[in-house]
């Protein structure tokens, strides 16, 4: 990864991203371009009589300075070299993130989300829901009161497929700099067919097309899938969790339905890594 995009709306929501993205930026000897999009039409209240020229102009240094001082705020007053200021005029926030993706080539989004509820935001439809939906780079979503901390473990829930296998190859990406553990984990219901064997099979498929020693994988059965993967995650204490989203009405095809999202309160307090099957698979 060389290449990272953090973006702030200002809030104190997105400071714990900020500091997330700055150690990895280090670890990974990565650029960071620092993003700020911005809608004129509803930030530009003054000095109407410019012309419209005049007004992008006035605006966009004015943004500009807002996110250096922002920046300088949550590090200190001499920024590192590997910090890029980015500001972009834009309506839709999830949008302007997605032409800065592209134009930067960036390898990760990284963003802070509100409240504490992390994936009743997604559910709900927030930015960090677009960017997942649509988005053919990971997106690490931070919670607003995560402390940043070198990765140590990452879990990730896996249901046997394809895609799931270039996810992993992607998580060794985040795991290798750090030296951390890979735990992927199953959970097999009555009604899924030979789970023992498919974890067998997904093994070896591990084995010949992913380079990393530090893999394992759980298999737990219960058809109380939710509540199980949830104690799990307490369980292992991961850094980072880590899932596969998927043209499905929730979260996880075949894992989690639509009626168990509805009636989903986890209260993550790490940070939740994001690939799109669609997007990993074209890419």
């Amino acid at each position: 990864m060389k290449n990272l995009l953090y973006a702030t709306d200002f809030s104190e929501n997105s400071v714990p991203a900020f500091h997330f993205a700055m150690m990895l930026s280090e670890r990974l000897k990565a650029k960071l371009h620092v993003l700020h999009v911005y809608d004129m039409k509803a930030t530009f209240i003054s000095t109407v009589s410019l012309t419209y020229g005049k007004r992008e102009e006035v605006m966009y240094k004015e943004q500009l300075e807002k996110l250096e001082d922002f920046c300088k705020k949550n590090y200190g007053p001499e920024l590192p070299d590997y910090l890029d200021l980015i500001v972009h005029e834009h309506g839709i926030s999830s949008v302007g993130i997605l032409d800065k993706v592209e134009a930067l080539n960036a390898d990760l989004i990284l963003l802070g989300t509100k409240g504490s509820s992390l994936l009743k935001d997604l559910i709900m439809g927030s930015t960090a829901s677009s960017l997942i939906k649509n988005s053919y780079i990971p997106v690490l979503a931070i919670p607003n009161e995560h402390q940043s901390k070198p990765i140590e473990k990452i879990v990730y829930a896996t249901a046997f497929e394809e895609a799931d296998i270039l996810a992993v190859r992607r998580l060794v990406e985040f795991a290798k700099p750090f030296d951390a553990e890979i735990k992927l984990v199953h959970v097999s219901t009555k009604n899924e067919y030979a789970g023992e064997d498919q974890m067998a099979w997904f093994r070896e498929m591990l084995e010949h097309k992913v380079a990393y020693k530090k893999i394992s994988c759980d298999l737990r059965f219960s058809d109380d899938v939710f509540n199980t993967l949830y104690n799990y995650f307490k369980e292992e204490d991961a850094s980072i969790i880590a899932m596969l989203e998927r043209e499905s009405p929730g979260l996880f095809k075949g894992i989690w339905h639509q009626d168990t999202v509805k009636r989903m309160k986890l209260q993550l307090d790490r940070p939740l890594l994001s690939f799109h099957k669609n997007n990993l698979m074209e890419k």
